[in-house]
């Protein structure tokens, strides 16, 4: 008798033992699922801190040429750097004028945003008396359409473009 009792007992769970088995394989995914997306955002976060910070690293780049060539900043040669690079004369090889220095700082630092950031522009507005304001643009692929990144940039600024903004005085 006690055989038949363990017989109709073990028979009532048959598949109960799947069933956990099963739950368990759908909670263990969608833990899975959610570390996968965790990587994913921790990988796009640090993509975008890497891009600010060569923004950063460019701002001081031009401010430190701005300060070694105080007669063109006095002259007004960076009172208005575009983002196209203009054609300049060669300083390194060549003795040059404050304005030619300007000018060749201006391609030199630009032709460097382009290469270490994608489609990377920067542009200097300002004056000796007021203080000068760098604008450092680049575009970042994974950004949405809707991120409220482009609240820091100039009207008619593409989309998907991240901007950086410094003021500083030489």
């Amino acid at each position: 008798m006690s055989n038949k009792f363990y017989s109709i007992r073990s028979n009532s769970y048959k598949g109960f033992s799947l069933l956990e088995v099963l739950i368990t394989i759908l909670i263990v995914s969608f833990g899975l699922l959610g570390m996968a997306a965790l990587i994913v955002s921790g990988a796009r976060s640090n993509n975008v801190a890497h891009y600010r910070s060569i923004a950063s690293k460019q701002t001081e780049d031009i401010a430190d040429r701005m300060r070694a060539n105080l007669a063109g900043v006095i002259a007004g040669s960076y009172d208005s750097l575009t983002a196209t690079m203009p054609d300049s004369p060669d300083c390194k090889t060549a003795i040059c004028t404050e304005t030619q220095i300007a000018v060749y700082d201006h391609a030199q630092w630009n032709r460097a945003n382009s290469i270490l950031l994608p489609d990377g522009k920067g542009t200097v507005i300002g004056s000796l008396a007021i203080g000068f304001e760098v604008n450092m643009m680049w575009t970042e692929k994974e950004m949405s359409d809707t991120d409220d990144a482009n609240s820091n940039c100039p009207g008619g600024t593409p989309t998907k473009t991240r901007c950086f903004f410094a003021r500083f005085t030489p």
